[in-house]
């Protein structure tokens, strides 16, 4: 199948681990995009690349050669599997990152800033948090803690494959950088997303957690250290010159600011996702990383919020977005505010504004007609997110791809889609169907 493109996603659990074979003019191009998965299992992980090689051609030094490493944001079920080890052997011509890797862009002051805070309230809420809200804290703080999946594909994977520094990719990376294709006019690699004013567009400004904030980089930075000052963490036993009342406040306090500023620092670096749009010989594939979207303000993008980056890539690159795709990976694992598309309001029946991007994407076929298009979800329910994937969206995406299932059977004590209902493949439950072991669900284009 030399004249296909292959996309293979990888059954890693939660996470996203993606392999594209792209056909090129003499030549074939190797794409990967994340490998990670909660709660990192990286012998499953290794596993993956394992069988990766096997796609992999030589290097001519002995190992093997991968033309281009996405990591689409630092997120550990994106980029756990990220180990020297476990990429041995194989050379890595070109790596992009997400812009929330970069520890030195002057446009994401605040946003940096807002993760230090967020650390630090976490901390100071662990040492006095009991019972699941000290696991939620926990976890929450692990999650923001990645100094050294950081380091490692900041620094130590782009020196030893000697292509330091790596790429900071966004929607204004000149094209002339993100040329990877010999046949540039039928194959290109788009960036539709993040746009590179991160702290105006996603991390909100003006008032947001802090009224004294002022807008700017620079302003949120100063803003969020004064509302998560860096000192000593507050003891877990109450202080003996505050009241039982007053002392219970300020834990209440602490906790919402702190579970605060780690959910905004979460959702903003799902937002700041590397959003990529193949295009190859007219087909068109859109890997959206967990970018989200956003109901507020009616969906309205303005500078100095916390805008969803479906919203301002809707704002920004519509022309990109307004034709129907070949194939959709499915974002964040199914999860209901990652992919653009609400229930219609119950009592009027209204269809929600943010639908019509999925409208325009994945276009419910005619009566009569059978869809054509694709799409596929890398996920798994967990007992921490029962709700990914969303039945709902689910239900809704079965209804507009040609790869639907009817077949997947689910827990019942969770949210689910009915057994005879069509819902896109998952890789979570794919054996199922197939009857044997499923490592990776695989879908191929034609010229």
């Amino acid at each position: 199948m030399a004249d296909h493109l292959i996309v293979r996603m990888y059954n890693v659990g939660l996470g996203d681990c993606i392999y594209l074979l792209i056909p090129d003019a003499g030549r074939e191009v190797h794409v990967l995009i994340d490998c990670g998965n909660k709660p990192g299992r990286l012998t499953v992980l290794k596993q993956c690349i394992q069988d990766l090689k096997t796609k992999l051609p030589d290097d001519g030094l002995g190992g093997k050669r991968l033309d281009l490493l996405v990591v689409t944001h630092p997120h550990e079920d994106h980029h756990t599997g990220f180990e020297e080890d476990i990429f041995q052997g194989i050379k890595i011509d070109r790596i992009w990152l997400g812009p929330a890797f970069d520890l030195a862009n002057p446009k994401a002051k605040g946003f940096r800033a807002l993760k230090d805070a967020a650390q630090r309230a976490l901390r100071d809420l662990s040492r006095i948090a009991l019972g699941e809200l000290k696991a939620e804290v926990d976890d929450l703080l692990f999650s923001l803690t990645k100094r050294q999946a950081l380091e490692m594909l900041n620094e130590t994977l782009p020196k030893k494959q000697g292509i330091y520094p790596p790429l900071y990719v966004t929607a204004q990376t000149p094209e002339a950088d993100l040329l990877t294709f010999n046949d540039h006019t039928k194959i290109r690699l788009k960036v539709l997303g993040p746009t590179d004013e991160i702290d105006a567009y996603y991390v909100g400004g003006k008032g947001l957690l802090d009224p004294r904030n002022a807008p700017g980089s620079q302003g949120m930075a100063e803003g969020y250290a004064r509302l998560f000052p860096d000192q000593a963490p507050a003891e877990a036993m109450q202080p003996a010159n505050i009241s039982t009342q007053d002392y219970r406040q300020l834990r209440a306090r602490i906790g919402v600011n702190a579970l605060a500023a780690a959910e905004l620092a979460s959702r903003t670096e799902n937002n700041l996702s590397v959003v990529l749009l193949l295009e190859w010989h007219g087909k068109r594939l859109l890997f959206p990383g967990d970018a989200e979207w956003s109901g507020s303000f009616g969906g309205e993008v303005k500078r100095g919020r916390s805008n969803g980056s479906w919203n301002v890539m809707w704002q920004e690159r519509r022309a990109d977005l307004s034709q129907p795709l070949h194939f959709l990976k499915i974002g964040h694992h199914g999860s209901e505010n990652a992919t653009p598309w609400a229930p219609p309001d119950e009592k009027t029946q209204k269809e929600h504004p943010i639908s019509q991007i999925l409208d325009a994407l994945l276009p419910r076929p005619p009566a009569g007609a059978q869809p054509t298009a694709q799409a596929i979800a890398s996920t798994e329910r967990t007992g921490r997110w029962p709700s990914i994937p969303d039945p709902a969206l689910m239900a809704e995406i079965g209804s507009r791809v040609a790869n639907a299932r009817t077949g997947y059977v689910e827990d019942p004590a969770r949210p689910h889609v009915p057994v005879g209902q069509p819902q896109p493949q998952r890789t979570d439950l794919e054996a199922q169907v197939t009857g044997a072991a499923a490592p990776y669900i695989e879908v191929s284009f034609p010229k």
